[in-house]
């Protein structure tokens, strides 16, 4: 089944691509009953708690704590509490997922290819999507550092280091390329604020640049051969920065390149 719109939940964002248009969404979510009480009107009536739209995006910049501006963070837990509700972690999940299909034009079973975090393992992605066919479509999913790996057309790279940075941590991915093939070989996590040392100095980037080199190091070919380092994210130009210093060639990816490059892929598939 060809797919129809590509979704990209990682780098705590909402990209999405269809066949005629790209866009950068706000992924913010709130519960209706929270924002009837927030600005004095009430939602429309359908009964969906969890709401992603235009609306919720104003609301979020007037109300910021009764929102969730990275919704699927929470997704390796069962329910989430947002503004005092509880809520079951794959409405949460179907909220910026229903806002991409509608802004794509996705109607029941089209396929769809959803970009999740590198990352991720088999729970949160079966959770995704669980959350997106129930929504009436066909999803496929793909570990974002698969898709940043060949978002720019320079890239010819045997090896692609891909740096993903969400607002809490960054994930760094070792991808290799082979024969047109993709393949995901290792992953290191990299917090925010590392909670093993004593000094709330910003050390992140350099951080991130240890595991670019731990990751390289970890493949003999990959630390001796050609490698690109592609950032995306909060930090990216930061990561680029440092890398030129460590004369490592390296690059910021647009973040509307990872989810055409999926629906350009995933198109025929």
């Amino acid at each position: 089944m060809s797919a129809a719109v590509a979704v990209d939940l990682s780098c705590s964002g909402l990209a999405v691509a269809s066949a005629s248009a790209s866009a950068v969404l706000s992924p913010a979510v709130a519960p209706t009953s929270v924002l009837a009480g927030a600005d004095g009107t009430a939602l429309p009536p359908g009964g969906d708690r969890i709401e992603c739209s235009e609306r919720v995006d104003t609301v979020a910049l007037r109300y910021p704590d009764r929102c969730l501006s990275d919704p699927v963070a929470g997704a390796h837990r069962y329910r989430v509490e947002v503004a005092g509700l509880s809520v079951p972690v794959e409405e949460l999940l179907a909220a910026p997922v229903s806002r991409a299909l509608r802004w794509g034009g996705a109607g029941d079973g089209d396929g769809v290819v959803l970009i999740v975090p590198s990352d991720w393992g088999a729970t949160r992605s079966a959770r995704v999507a669980s959350a997106a066919e129930a929504l009436g479509v066909s999803p496929r999913i793909v570990r974002a550092a698969l898709v940043t790996a060949e978002a720019l057309p320079s890239s010819s790279a045997r090896w692609a280091v891909c740096v993903e940075a969400c607002d809490d941590r960054t994930t760094v991915s070792l991808v290799e390329r082979t024969r047109g093939e993709l393949t995901l070989i290792d992953r290191s996590i990299v917090h925010r604020w590392d909670p093993c040392r004593d000094s709330m100095r910003d050390d992140e980037v350099s951080r991130v640049l240890e595991a670019v080199t731990a990751l390289r190091r970890g493949r003999r070919e990959a630390g001796t051969g050609s490698t690109e380092v592609l950032a995306r994210g909060r930090n990216a130009e930061r990561v680029v920065d440092a890398c030129d210093q460590a004369r490592l060639l390296s690059f910021v990816v647009p973040d509307l390149a990872p989810v055409e490059v999926a629906l350009r892929l995933h198109e025929g598939a």
